[in-house]
């Protein structure tokens, strides 16, 4: 039986040091990228349960279920500073919604004809677009088939004159950096 050495175990003290040069960074990268993810997760999460009331019919006008759903976001790591649920109602202008033949700016245009803005608005705007004439009491666009401000930007779905669809963006600030996470869902 062999004994080992002190001069075995001294000279195996550079290969740890240079395993640990190599070993931390990927570490460190791997908690990054999983509290990255993690964080993701969180507001497509978000943006499914929020925007689900939402298309369901609850009246986010009403204080109390603006309450509930920050509780929901909260319950997945939301906090109300650091991060903003958009809900939007978006449907395409028909001609039974202008008053008159030709007044009517957004006639066959996707337009935002309700919007809600849960958490804080400083963080993002809706990709959609920021409608001007806002009621944020009720949350209504007013003159939404004439402002073109109402128009939805960035709006791909297919619906026909007269539809609607409901839109929940969230977005959260990420703790590692400045930059954010967004998700949005449709229903």
């Amino acid at each position: 039986m062999g004994r080992h050495s002190i001069d075995g175990f001294g000279a195996s003290i550079p290969l740890y040091v240079l395993g640990a040069i190599f070993l931390v960074p990927l570490i460190i990268g791997v908690v990054l990228v999983s509290s990255s993810a993690d964080q993701e997760g969180h507001a497509n999460q978000i943006s499914r349960d929020v925007g689900s009331m939402y298309a369901q019919g609850v009246d986010f006008s009403r204080t109390e279920n603006r309450a509930i759903a920050m509780r929901v976001a909260e319950g997945l790591g939301m906090d109300g500073a650091k991060g903003v649920v958009i809900l939007s109602k978006i449907r395409i202008v028909r001609d039974d919604d202008c008053a008159e033949a030709t007044a009517c700016a957004n006639r066959g245009h996707a337009v935002v004809t309700q919007r809600y803005i849960l958490g804080n608005p400083a963080l993002r705007n809706s990709s959609f677009g920021t409608p001007e004439r806002l009621d944020s009491a009720t949350g209504e666009i007013q003159d939404w088939a004439n402002d073109p401000s109402a128009r939805a930007q960035e709006f791909s779905a297919k619906l026909q004159p007269g539809e609607s669809t409901f839109a929940a963006e969230c977005y959260l600030t990420s703790r590692e950096n400045r930059q954010g996470v967004y998700s949005r869902v449709m229903f």
